[in-house]
């Protein structure tokens, strides 16, 4: 019986990914990082990729998004974003959790690799499923 593996949290730069690789490895956790060489040898792709993403076991993910979130809010307390992909805002116009979010970044980035045009204005938005409301 194989498992699978699941990305638990997507970083922008390839130092944030290393460290967070390093916490759930001493934790005994086995992880991957996914796209670490292509972004390592030149990050501008980054926002094109989806940025180096974090994956480990799928019966590991819950233990390994307490340990990362244990580890954000030990350093910096608990005034924090939460690590990129692991949902628990709240939408500031309903309150509601059921939030998606929008990367446009993503698909313009890879666009503007195509072409050649400087990526400016484009960047993360999210969307309440219950209300509608959208902000950056």
């Amino acid at each position: 019986m194989s498992e699978h593996l699941v990305v638990i949290a997507q970083f922008r730069d390839l130092p944030s990914a290393g460290l967070a690789q390093s916490t759930l490895e001493a934790a005994g956790i086995r992880c991957f990082l996914d796209d670490q060489y292509t972004i390592g040898i030149n990050w501008l792709y980054s926002n094109a990729l989806g940025g180096v993403k974090l994956r480990v076991m799928e019966s590991d993910a819950e233990k390994a998004r307490e340990i990362l979130q244990s580890q954000i809010h030990g350093i910096h307390g608990d005034d924090v974003p939460d690590v990129e992909g692991l949902p628990d805002s709240v939408c500031p116009k309903c309150g509601s959790t059921e939030i998606k979010r929008m990367n446009y970044k993503r698909r313009f980035s890879a666009l503007s690799l195509l072409l050649g045009l400087p990526l400016l204005v484009f960047g993360k938005r999210y969307r309440c499923e219950t209300c509608g409301h959208r902000w950056k």
